[in-house]
């Protein structure tokens, strides 16, 4: 058999470093190679020399600081999950000629490129507890990192327009590279309770729970809502554990929820209270398309196309080079302009859109 490692992102309180560990648990059951698990920091780049296949979880806000050239230096074939997405576009952060194949977590793509293979959100392999209890009062439940865009304010607003009586729960956990103050996150709360009319209770939580956790809060839920009014690349992974839950679901009509609007109908189109009557099922159904088996199957199809060849490899390792993160902000910005000049056939409307992006690069710093 095939041996891999799988490389992903050192662990961190991290939605990137989380869908590692959700791909890492659907491959691992792979028919057609033998998987190892690592970590890569920029402290410790080197990576064992003695595998016929690498897959890393490479993102340019975690693992930014490699220079994926350099994969090549390692033997056999090396390839990567991609998060970030635009439809049609896996390589908006990453480049397309560093890695012999891209894990695109989009089951919307339909580009025609021999390098890329799209699959579906890894959902959690779950056989815990469900909570199926059904609430007097409706509980509204929505969750994630302190981030632009999250709506959790048109949460609060949808609520009040459609019910006199309800609890609305929002979680959003402190994460180590999002909000490190934790002062958008109390921003964020103060803003959704001063917003709640008089009989919608507001309860707003900062917990990060293991995802079996997350999964039965979801459950404990009438109605999982998910409102973004992002403009960024990338699928929402909040609906993962949402769906696992097997609750009703609500989401916005936002491209990063274009992998569920396959299915459900967007909000408003279909209001919260229709989400309530109308979705159960069909969440069971998206479960089903994306659980574990399929995600495994896709991967061992997608290895035989690649037709890897074992090998005997002497003993030892590869350190992979790093770069200056203030060339990798600069790629990125001319990369996006390009992107939004080609989307929106003008330089001003680039530069406006621009904006947006911009908030979600401050992080990097101007040098390493």
């Amino acid at each position: 058999m095939l041996k891999g490692l799988f490389v992903n992102t050192e662990k961190a309180v991290c939605s990137i470093h989380e869908s590692g560990l959700m791909v890492y648990d659907c491959i691992k059951h792979s028919n057609k190679i033998s998987f190892d698990y690592t970590e890569i920091s920029q402290e410790n780049p080197s990576l064992p020399a003695r595998y016929d296949l690498y897959v890393f979880n490479y993102h340019f806000s975690t693992t930014g600081w490699l220079d994926t050239r350099s994969v090549k230096l390692l033997p056999g074939i090396k390839g990567t999950i991609v998060l970030e997405i635009l439809p049609n576009d896996p390589f908006v952060y990453c480049s397309p000629f560093d890695f012999d194949f891209y894990c695109v977590l989009d089951p919307s793509m339909t580009l025609k490129h021999k390098k890329v293979f799209p699959f579906p959100r890894p959902l959690d392999h779950y056989s815990g507890p469900l909570s199926k209890k059904d609430n007097v009062i409706p509980i509204i439940g929505s969750f994630g990192f302190a981030t632009k865009g999250k709506g959790f304010e048109h949460v609060v607003q949808a609520v009040n327009n459609e019910f006199d009586e309800a609890i609305i729960r929002i979680n959003i956990p402190h994460g180590t590279y999002t909000d490190p103050s934790h002062q958008y996150a109390i921003e964020l709360a103060a803003q959704c309770k001063s917003i709640a009319k008089s009989g919608i209770e507001v309860k707003v939580t900062h917990d990060f729970m293991s995802k079996e956790e997350l999964i039965y809060w979801c459950s404990e839920n009438t109605l999982n809502c998910f409102l973004y009014d992002r403009n960024m690349p990338g699928l929402a992974a909040t609906t993962d554990q949402a769906i696992t839950s097997e609750r009703p679901l609500a989401v916005s009509d936002n491209a990063t929820f274009r992998h569920i609007t396959k299915y459900i109908q967007p909000y408003p189109s279909i209001s919260l209270k229709e989400s309530i009557t109308q979705t159960e099922e069909i969440v069971k159904k998206i479960k089903q398309d994306w659980a574990t088996e399929s995600f495994t199957s896709l991967f061992d199809a997608m290895i035989e196309k690649l037709n890897i060849k074992t090998s005997a490899y002497p003993e030892g390792s590869v350190t992979l080079n790093t770069r200056n993160r203030k060339s990798l902000r600069y790629k990125i910005e001319k990369r996006i302009i390009k992107l939004l000049r080609f989307y929106y056939k003008s330089s001003v409307y680039a530069a406006f859109h621009l904006k947006n992006y911009k908030e979600n690069l401050q992080w990097l710093p101007l040098s390493v």
